[in-house]
C-alpha cells in the first residue's frame, strides 16, 4: 500500500503542472486505457472532473472498494477530488472529456443547481436506439469539433456546447429531489461555496462561525441552508467531508490512524476515532481491516 494518495495533477499518468483555468481535454478510452493493459489504478483529480462516453463494450468502475459494472452505451460522470479506478475489457469504444473545475463553474456559477448534481458519481445508461442517447452524440460530436477549432469564439461554444450536454444530464435526473429544485439560487449558491471553503481548508481548522463570516451569512443562516439542502446540520456537512478523506487514506494509503486524524487537523486521536465510529458504525482500524479483507 502507498503511502500517499496516487493524486494527479493532469491526465492519468501525467503529474506535470499546467493552467488548467479553461482546460478541456478530449481522447478516445482505448488511447490511454491500452498503455497500462486497460487497468486503470485508483487514483483522483484533484482539479479536474470527467465524462466518460461509452459506445460499445464492457467494463468495471472501482469506487470506495466498490465495484460497479459499466454496460454501454452510457455516460459516467466523475466529479473532482473522487478516488476511482477501472478494469475495462479490450473491446470497449468511448470517449474521454477531462475539464478543469474552473471551466465547469464558470458554465454554470448561475445555475448553481447543476453544479450540485455534479458533485456526486453517476453513471447514466441508455438503450441504444434511445432518442436521448442521439442527442447526446450529436453534442459530444460538436464539442470535440469546437475542441479541435482553434478561433475567438471557441471557449463560448464549448461553455454554449456543454452547457446543452449537462442540462440534458439533469433532466434525466428524476431522482433529483423536489426541495432541491425549488431551493433559490442564492441558497443553492451559499451550499456550493460553503462545500469549495469546505474542500479547499482541512475541516477541522475552522469553526462554523468562520466558515459563515467568510460566506457574510450567520450560522443560523447557513445551517438553515444545509438542512433545507440536504437536511444536516452545517457541522454535519464538515464531519461528512472528514470521513469522506479519512476514507480515502484509510484504504489507498499506510497512513497510521493518528498520522490521518492529524492530516485533517483533527487536535485528539481519539476524538477523530469517536466521531469516524459514530459516523460509520465502526472504528478507524475495523474500516481498514475489513475492507482489506475484501481485496485480498
Amino acid at each position: 500500500m502507498k503511502k500517499n494518495l496516487l493524486n494527479y495533477k493532469g491526465l492519468y499518468g501525467d503529474n506535470n503542472q499546467r493552467d488548467f483555468e479553461d482546460f478541456v481535454h478530449h481522447e478516445l478510452l482505448a488511447t490511454r486505457s491500452k498503455l497500462y493493459d486497460w487497468e486503470i489504478n485508483v487514483h483522483l483529480h484533484t482539479d479536474l472532473f470527467q465524462i466518460f462516453i461509452i459506445d460499445t463494450g464492457e467494463g468495471v468502475l472501482i469506487q470506495d472498494n466498490t465495484r460497479i459494472k459499466l454496460e454501454a452505451p452510457c455516460i459516467l460522470i466523475i466529479p473532482t477530488n473522487t478516488f476511482h479506478g477501472f478494469e475495462f475489457q479490450s473491446n470497449i469504444s468511448g470517449e474521454v472529456f477531462t475539464i478543469s473545475e474552473q471551466f465547469i463553474e464558470s458554465i454554470f456559477k448561475n445555475i448553481p443547481l447543476i453544479l450540485l448534481e455534479l458533485n456526486k458519481v453517476k453513471q447514466y445508461s441508455f438503450n441504444a436506439d434511445s432518442p436521448d442517447l442521439n442527442d447526446f452524440i450529436y453534442l459530444k460530436n460538436k464539442i470535440i469539433r469546437a475542441i479541435s477549432e482553434d478561433n475567438r469564439y471557441k471557449k463560448i461554444s464549448l461553455q454554449s456546447l456543454f452547457q446543452l450536454f449537462f442540462i440534458g444530464l439533469h433532466h434525466l435526473n428524476t431522482a433529483f429531489e423536489d426541495q432541491k429544485e425549488s431551493s433559490n439560487n442564492r441558497t443553492l449558491g451559499y451550499f456550493h461555496a460553503f462545500q469549495k471553503l469546505i474542500k479547499k481548508t482541512l475541516p477541522e481548522s475552522k469553526l462554523i462561525k468562520e466558515y459563515a463570516s467568510e460566506l457574510r451569512i450567520t450560522p443560523v443562516h447557513l445551517n438553515r441552508v444545509c438542512q433545507t439542502l440536504v437536511q444536516k446540520t452545517a457541522l454535519q456537512v464538515v464531519h461528512e467531508y472528514c470521513i469522506t478523506e479519512a476514507k480515502k487514506h484509510l484504504l489507498y494509503t499506510s497512513y497510521s490512524i493518528s498520522e490521518i486524524s492529524y492530516k485533517l487537523h483533527f487536535k485528539d486521536p481519539a476524538y477523530f476515532s469517536r466521531l469516524f465510529k459514530k459516523q460509520t458504525g465502526l472504528s478507524p482500524n475495523a474500516f481498514r481491516s475489513n475492507n482489506s479483507q475484501k481485496e485480498s
